[in-house]
């Protein structure tokens, strides 16, 4: 579907959201973007802006047919990367440097605001109040709801000055005021940082975003990231709101083999999985040859749950 032209465009209000994606996430992909749109006011067109790597047409097309099924005005832009060799030096994930690439986007969209989302989460509210907050001055947005002694990176955000009960937030949610960010050059701030310290970037670009914006960016609500961990607390799970953008921690996550068994609220996000245009040999993670490849990296996650495990034992 395309978004309204003439008179009805010029009325129209946007939600900008954007994301960056390899096809090791293209199911999740489905699920977080089509989730998105079902329960984005209706008042809102959704203007979509993926940056994906190794993609086939085929895999773009099945993306917007999952995005049509919804039944919701949107459009759809993809982005192309330009040197990416500028990532080169950096922490990488996995051997991947596509965890950087949502930097790249104030670059390269034309929008006021733009969200920008990672592709492990599932949407059950609407984001529209997020386009028409005021964060004034504010470059930035995420939901601060850690500390800086939280963190897997502490003791080099620490040797920077930091302080252990300074700020912390989880990047996978990101508001952007795209003229502020601009005009106050982020980019070349978060640039300089990630090119100065590279090697140390233990949380790949989160590092360099909690370093650089921790302590002034805008707060957003803590339902805009609702983090879920790879375990079965059933206290955790009865304290978990019915209303938020979920984003799946650690691994395994629900798309991961056996993440079904292992993950309390992966039956969620199988539901929502049902809804998209996904076939159902990749709907099955034993089925999925994506799935056999991503496990090796992802070894020591199973590792934890099974010391869990143990432990409570």
């Amino acid at each position: 579907m395309s978004a309204m032209t003439g008179s009805a465009y010029a009325k129209e209000r946007v939600a900008a959201v954007a994301f960056c994606a390899d096809q090791f996430m293209e199911v999740p992909l489905h699920v977080a973007a089509s989730s998105l749109l079902r329960n984005l006011h209706p008042d809102y067109t959704a203007h979509f802006y993926f940056l994906l790597t190794g993609f086939s047409e085929d895999a773009i097309r099945l993306l917007r047919r999952t995005l049509d099924g919804t039944g919701r005005n949107y459009t759809f832009v993809l982005l192309e990367t330009s040197d990416v060799t500028q990532f080169q030096g950096f922490h990488s994930l996995h051997g991947s440097y596509a965890i950087y690439y949502r930097l790249l986007l104030p670059d390269l969209v034309n929008e006021d605001r733009l969200l920008y989302l990672d592709s492990d989460i599932q949407i059950k509210v609407d984001v529209s109040p997020l386009f028409t907050i005021d964060i004034g001055s504010k470059a930035v947005g995420f939901v601060v709801d850690g500390t800086v002694s939280s963190g897997l990176d502490a003791k080099f955000l620490l040797s920077l000055g930091k302080s252990l009960d300074g700020p912390g937030f989880n990047s996978g949610v990101m508001l952007l005021n795209l003229p502020e960010w601009r005009r106050q050059e982020c980019s070349l701030r978060i640039f300089a940082f990630c090119r100065q310290y590279g090697a140390q970037l233990i949380n790949n670009d989160q590092t360099a975003l909690n370093a650089v914006f921790a302590d002034e960016c805008y707060r957003l609500d803590p339902q805009y990231n609702v983090k879920l961990y790879p375990n079965r607390d059933r206290e955790r799970c009865r304290m978990m709101p019915n209303d938020g953008i979920f984003h799946f921690i650690g691994s395994p996550k629900p798309w991961d083999i056996g993440g079904r068994l292992l993950l309390p609220h992966a039956g969620l996000w199988f539901d929502d999985l049902r809804k998209t245009a996904i076939p159902i040999y990749k709907r099955i993670p034993w089925l999925n040859r994506v799935s056999w490849l991503r496990l090796p990296k992802i070894l020591g996650g199973y590792r934890l749950i099974a010391k869990q495990k143990l432990f409570k034992r």
